[in-house]
């Protein structure tokens, strides 16, 4: 009877995924030449082609599919025994490191996380993206191999959440402003003027100071999906910014801030890492998952 190694199953299952050798090469931190070694050695085991290839990539066929059904929950049980995968070498690997982050973190931790990852993995490429509406897709494609953000993050049995942090929102203000270093009353809040970074697949609907300020409608004059066009914007008016606290520390210097009457909520207040949970115990995104923890916690700490 012939044998066969997990590692070819994890391949398979990120094939059925990706539907691409690339893309899944990137996301087991193998080159494209060993993920179609291992299609090989699949197809020959389960005598059955698994995958032609279209224009767009692969194609599953009704046997893949079948065992794509079947394979997920019984390698997450092995998985729980015993964990069969190769060592990651950061300074061997030569892949795409993608993480997304949300905008208000990005800014006080990009910077930090990234020169962590390139030091250990200098001939990685390291891709700090913006939370997206299509981001946990991605997580699940193989394409981001981590993403940050704040709780609540709507997700399912697909993910993993682990909290690696607390923040506070505070109202970020130009140097000068009237009312920086205060404490804000209800009626300030009420007759102030805003502005507001989007993110999407987070607030785009909805933004946070609508929603967790005033029962009733605050006048937000502008919003943007870019920090830096909005800090020009408050640097030049009396507009506030609601904005995390830690971004108000790391910008300390250049913009001042005030304080809401309300304390952040405790929907929104942790941070938290957000990973597939079928890729989560790869040595690889373990090694991330370890990187992301110090990153967060030398800068939360500063």
């Amino acid at each position: 009877m012939k044998q066969l190694d997990l590692n070819l199953l994890r391949v398979f299952l990120v094939l059925l995924k990706t539907q691409n050798t690339r893309m899944a090469g990137d996301a087991l931190s193998l080159s494209q030449p060993a993920v179609s070694k291992a299609l090989r050695r699949l197809r020959d085991y389960f005598d059955d082609e698994l995958f032609t290839r279209v224009h767009t990539g692969l194609k599953p066929t009704p046997r893949a599919l079948e065992l794509g059904e079947q394979l997920p929950m019984i390698m997450e049980s092995l998985d729980a025994v015993i964990l069969d995968t190769p060592n990651f070498e950061p300074l061997e690997y030569k892949g795409k490191i993608t993480i997304a982050i949300n905008g208000f973190i990005s800014n006080w931790l990009g910077a930090r996380l990234c020169l962590a990852l390139v030091k250990d993995a200098p001939n990685a490429q390291v891709n700090i993206v913006n939370w997206g509406s299509q981001t946990l897709q991605k997580l699940l494609d193989g394409e981001i191999q981590a993403a940050i953000n704040y709780s609540p993050v709507i997700t399912n049995k697909q993910f993993t959440h682990q909290v690696i942090g607390d923040d506070d929102f505070v109202g970020l203000v130009r140097i000068g402003h009237p009312m920086a270093g205060k404490v804000l009353s209800q009626e300030d809040v009420n007759k102030g003027q805003y502005a507001s970074l989007v993110v999407p697949g987070w607030n785009d609907t909805q933004p946070f100071i609508e929603k967790h300020l005033s029962a009733g409608e605050l006048k937000i004059q502008a919003r943007s999906s870019y920090l830096h066009t909005l800090l020009d914007v408050i640097k030049q008016s009396e507009l506030i910014l609601p904005c995390s606290k830690q971004l108000a520390h790391y910008l300390h210097g250049e913009f001042d801030y005030l304080a809401f009457p309300e304390q952040t909520p405790e929907e929104i207040k942790k941070i938290v890492l957000v990973e597939s949970h079928n890729m989560r115990m790869q040595p690889m995104h373990q090694w991330i998952k370890n990187k992301i923890l110090t990153a967060s916690q030398a800068s939360i700490s500063d």
